[in-house]
């Protein structure tokens, strides 16, 4: 086998050429902006001492999750996942785009929402969930665009995990989901979706520009608790990333600065 054959790709030459990156390139500047040194301390990180000192604040981060007061709430049914081996549901998990037009059972969406962000314990007052959070201060937030699940009017809802329950934000039209990517094949004929945004200022108080990676990091937990739990219960689900922010963010009813849309998880049954 010759030397060429041997060598890594660099597929960053063939867009850039071989030139250097630009120091202003935005992804480099956020991944510096980010970076943890030994000896620099970021002055807007004052949250952690705070936290120590404020009981109320205290209080408050043990109630991470968006309470929307009045909504009419759907209590969910308990979690029941499929028994089945760890490293059989992850050498099975496949990406699955095509759905069945059979509906969602409410106790099967349970499953999923509990694994993705449930809640699994506590320690004291502090509930703990289903996925490593820095400083267990759990920035995410769940929703759910319900098409065909049983036992929920087709509508778009708000996850609770302190209350295991639903609310219902509002009505949702037929065509809501027709346009939020480019690829309409992957939303438009599941059973539901799942949204994972993001309340960036629950960790920024405390990890500063650091939070944001530690955001989308949790985002990726939750999205693999998310899919291995549909594997578990023979469900399709393709976890996308390629969405148009503004889109989803205007269908969340989120500003898309205090709080950002992060990833969508469509899920529906299985085709034969």
């Amino acid at each position: 086998m010759s030397t060429r054959e041997l060598q890594t790709i660099l597929p960053g030459t063939w867009v850039y050429g071989d030139e250097p990156l630009d120091a202003d390139d935005p992804a480099e500047l956020l991944h510096e902006a980010s970076r943890f040194y030994p000896d620099v301390v970021d002055t807007r990180t004052v949250g952690g001492s705070l936290l120590a000192r404020s009981p109320e604040l205290q209080a408050s981060v043990t109630r991470a999750v968006r309470r929307r007061t009045g909504l009419p709430a759907v209590r969910l049914p308990d979690a029941q996942p499929a028994p089945a081996p760890f490293d059989a549901l992850v050498a099975g998990r496949r990406s699955t785009r095509e759905y069945a037009d059979a509906p969602l059972p409410l106790a099967c969406l349970s499953t999923l929402l509990g694994t993705s962000y449930g809640v699994t314990g506590a320690l004291g007052p502090q509930p703990f969930r289903a996925v490593p959070s820095g400083g267990a201060l759990y920035p995410l937030e769940l929703y759910v665009a319900a098409q065909r699940v049983d036992g929920l009017e087709r509508g778009l809802y708000h996850y609770d995990p302190l209350r295991a329950v639903l609310e219902r934000i509002r009505p949702l039209a037929t065509d809501a989901l027709a346009g939020l990517t480019p690829y309409d094949e992957l939303l438009v004929p599941s059973a539901a979706v799942t949204m994972i945004s993001a309340v960036f200022w629950r960790s920024r108080f405390k990890y500063g520009l650091r939070a944001y990676r530690f955001a989308l990091l949790e985002a990726g937990h939750a999205a693999q608790n998310f899919v291995l739990a549909a594997a578990a219960l023979g469900l399709a689900a393709c976890p996308v990333g390629g969405f148009f922010d503004r889109k989803v963010d205007a269908l969340l009813g989120i500003d898309g600065l205090y709080e950002a849309s992060l990833y969508l998880l469509p899920v529906g049954a299985s085709t034969p």
